[in-house]
């Protein structure tokens, strides 16, 4: 999901840094990693279906600041033997959409009062 809503160089940049969790994309075409972070930001949510280890699907979705911009990702995690995809994103994924959408509102609304400092917006964050 954040793959998805980076910009094309910061992309890039990020798809050429070797991963710390073992994850390989550079094996995966090229092509065939922008055709599903296209479709990933089309559909505005993402799965990863035992790609990252075996037994593990996930269904993420995006949380927004004020303006629009990704600023995280909310996830749901199941192991693939007890939970299949339909359930997955028939059960679980319009909760988690509205959980990411309430969190994205009330970042927004955070953002939108008035603070007199920075240490004031940590002080009623904490």
């Amino acid at each position: 999901m954040l793959l998805a809503a980076l910009d094309q160089a910061a992309l890039t940049e990020t798809l050429a840094t070797p991963s710390h969790s073992n994850v390989v994309i550079a094996t995966r075409d090229r092509a065939e990693v922008e055709r599903e972070l296209s479709r990933v930001r089309a559909q505005g949510w993402a799965l990863a279906d035992e790609e990252l280890a075996p037994g593990v699907r996930s269904i993420a979705a995006p949380v927004r600041d004020g303006h629009g911009v990704v600023k995280a990702a909310v996830n749901v995690t199941v192991h693939a033997a007890e939970t299949s995809v339909e359930e997955l994103t028939s059960r679980h994924l319009p909760a988690l959409l509205k959980a990411a959408s309430a969190i994205s509102g009330d970042w927004a609304r955070l953002e939108a009062r008035p603070y007199e400092s920075a240490s004031d917006m940590t002080q009623r964050v904490l």
